[in-house]
């Protein structure tokens, strides 16, 4: 093959790696998604369901296509006239707003001093929301003018530039919103007795959210800890009292519905009857702001704004909270393999996610190359549906796990003129499982996580491994024909998929969402039970030489809920000794098990005792004593571990938008997390090439040596 065709395969599956906002443009500039985008279902069905006038969630792991869905959703909104939609990047606006806030003297007036820096980065979140939108809407505006110039009075367009300005001051005037602010505080009660009048008899200090049992963020898992009357003292219920003050304050404060009216009124004389706001990374901030964020902006303005305006939301499985938006009066839009096709029909769902990844694959292929993919698979020995087929199983239907299993192969095949083969797929899958997804544990080790968090996750570690050697026992006793039955065969000894209650689920989900492991399917075990199917990565498997699948043909069907994949004890028998699930007031001390949960959930996690919160402590004292030998001053935010890892992969200095490519984040975040690692730390070197040209980045000694 000629250097244009693997020039062009580069470039289709580097364009399957783009992250959140990357257009995919060609030479001349010209966008090309609405040639390239290839919908999940056929006839752009989710693509169709996202234009409906309704407020939408869009649910699904990293790399599912999310923002790309968004991309395409804009490209056909700004078709119609009547609809004007902004894009706002939730987590970058968090993270701005959290480096950024103002000092409010007169607010230690009213809020206790540890509760004031929780205030004012809230607070400050809320307002950056609303400045980023006004920002949004007139910049949408100006290109609305662009567009029907000749159709429009420059006296109107001056007239709308100036009330979304007006407005715009408003938000951003703090002596206005002191007038209101200052009376709304002095109505939070929690001057009742002095601060050191009682101290506190628990431990449980947070003021936050409970632990959810899931150790998600789920409609049933958030609540603010307010029991455990008894024990806690005048002082921790005041400043709970304050924590749950703030979206109404907020709510006050910036008197959401009025500047949403303004809007509407302003955009009315442009003949804009509908504002779609797209909110991307919704789920990456923490709990509380997701709380915050809802309760303020989202419920309300969803709820009250007469159709004017709808959102778009992208967000993570379980990391979802809708407050007071009613789920059954909005569209939810499943986007992983099993949540996706198990809707229509479950018999199926293999052969439609196959489906995808032949027309993805496809129109990438024959767009940027004008060839089919036959010609880079080595098929004298392989059908390409085969390929399809393993190319599926390795990206559990992820475009961007796709991209970067292909790009591998690009490297070790296509640019020395070989076609790829099923060997070289499972090794790109399991460099991907090594290089990718591995150092999620790392991360958490050197993380500023709390020690219960990291304990949390750490044992998540140790359960996938229990997995992996459970998984080869059972290959082992197959092969030596230890297990008897029609349904093994001991040349194939596939053990790749497991079975348990799907109430282990709820543990399960940090796991599964950093794609460890995937649910595969829903099914009765051999006694009839409920069983939640789940099946180990493709590329974990490759690593511990363990057959991913099961046999063809249908005497197989129920291969996967055979009696020694069945995981139930091995899970009980884990949690039992990692989790301690207990009411937190000392008094009660009530324990819990893991059958339990589900009352729990029932009885929003409260003991049935006293009505107490009930949490889930993790129990592993070898962990924390390993966790507790790391110095704190070592510890980084996500972000920064983030930056660190990618540059210590990398031989060349890099640019922020490369870092950014990588890492999922936008350039400018990554531009001053690597200049506060610079300035901070001294881990990271900033090199200006040219002085027209960014910053590239590289690590310096002391960086090199963090991890060590």
């Amino acid at each position: 093959m000629n250097d244009n065709i693997k020039n062009g395969f580069f470039e289709a599956v580097e364009s399957l790696k783009k992250y959140r906002r990357a257009e995919l443009i060609d030479e001349k500039g010209r966008n090309l998604l609405e040639k390239l985008y290839t919908d999940l279902l056929p006839n752009d069905h989710i693509l169709k369901k996202c234009l409906l006038p309704n407020t939408t969630f869009l649910i699904g792991r990293k790399g599912t296509g999310k923002s790309t869905i968004f991309l395409r959703l804009e490209q056909e909104l700004r078709k119609n006239n009547n609809y004007i939609s902004c894009y706002l990047d939730v987590n970058t606006i968090f993270d701005s707003a959290q480096s950024q806030y103002s000092k409010l003297d007169y607010v230690s007036d009213f809020i206790p001093e540890k509760l004031i820096n929780k205030y004012l980065i809230q607070r400050n979140f809320v307002q950056s929301v609303l400045i980023e939108l006004q920002k949004e809407v007139a910049s949408k505006t100006d290109t609305f003018f662009q567009k029907i110039a000749a159709k429009v009075l420059k006296t109107k367009a001056d007239v709308v530039k100036e009330g979304l300005e007006e407005l715009k001051i408003n938000i951003k005037n703090n002596e206005v919103l002191r007038e209101i602010e200052i009376p709304v505080l002095r109505k939070i009660k929690f001057r009742k007795n002095s601060a050191n009048e009682v101290e506190s008899q628990t431990s449980n200090k947070s003021g936050g959210f409970q632990i959810n049992l899931s150790g998600g963020l789920t409609q049933a898992g958030v609540g603010f800890n307010d029991g455990a009357e008894s024990n806690e003292s005048v002082r921790d219920k005041n400043f709970v009292e304050i924590e749950n003050e703030f979206s109404n304050v907020f709510l006050q404060v910036f008197q959401i519905k009025d500047i949403i009216l303004k809007i509407k009124n302003i955009l009315r004389q442009i003949d804009v009857k509908h504002l779609v706001v797209l909110l991307d990374d919704f789920s990456e901030v923490d709990d509380e702001s997701i709380k915050i964020f809802v309760d303020v902006l989202l419920a309300p303005l969803n709820n009250w704004s007469e159709e004017f305006i709808k959102f778009k939301i992208a967000a993570y499985p379980n990391r979802i909270y809708y407050g007071h938006i009613d789920p059954g009066k909005i569209d939810t839009i499943q986007l992983d393999f099993y949540n996706l096709y198990s809707e229509f029909d479950r018999d199926k769902m293999e052969e439609r996610a196959i489906d995808f990844t032949k027309r993805l694959l496809t129109t990438r292929l024959s767009y940027f190359t004008n060839e089919l993919p036959e010609v880079f698979f080595e098929t004298s020995n392989t059908k390409i549906e085969e390929y399809y087929e393993l190319l599926f199983q390795v990206s559990m239907n992820v475009p961007r796990i796709l991209g970067y299993i292909l790009s591998f192969c690009y490297q070790s095949k296509i640019i020395f003129d070989k076609k790829i083969n099923k060997t070289d797929i499972e090794a790109a899958a399991q460099k991907y499982f090594t290089e990718k997804l591995l150092p999620f544990f790392n991360k958490t080790t050197y993380s500023l996580l709390s020690i219960d968090e990291k304990v949390s996750i750490l044992q998540l570690k140790e359960l996938l491994d229990t997995f992996v050697n459970k998984l080869l026992d059972n290959k082992k006793r197959i092969s030596t024909g230890e297990l008897k039955g029609s349904s093994y065969l001991t040349s194939f000894p596939y053990s790749s998929h497991f079975y348990f209650d799907p109430r282990y689920e709820e543990f399960l989900k940090t796991l599964e969402l950093n794609f460890f492991i995937s649910k595969y399917n829903d099914m009765s075990d051999k006694d009839g039970n409920e069983a939640s199917i789940f099946s180990i990565n493709y590329g974990c498997a490759i690593k511990n030489n363990l057959l991913w699948g099961k046999p063809k043909g249908n005497r197989y069907r129920k291969y996967f809920i055979e009696r020694p994949f069945g995981f139930n004890k091995l899970l009980y028998d884990f949690f039992s000794q990692a989790k301690k699930i207990h009411c937190i007031n000392p008094e009660c001390n009530k324990q819990f098990t893991i059958e339990d949960i589900k009352f729990l959930e029932f009885n929003n996690n409260r003991c049935n005792k006293c009505q107490s919160p009930v949490v889930v402590e993790s129990i592993s004292s070898e962990i924390q004593i390993k966790l507790e030998k790391i110095d704190s001053r070592k510890l980084l935010p996500n972000v920064e571990l983030n930056v660190l890892i990618e540059l210590l992969k990398s031989s060349e200095a890099l640019f922020a938008r490369d870092i950014a490519e990588e890492l999922d984040y936008s350039r400018q975040l990554i531009a001053w997390r690597s200049r506060k690692l610079d300035n901070d730390y001294n881990y990271v070197e900033r090199i200006k090439e040219e002085e027209n040209l960014p910053y590239k980045y590289r690590l310096t000694k002391k960086g090199k040596e963090y991890f060590d």
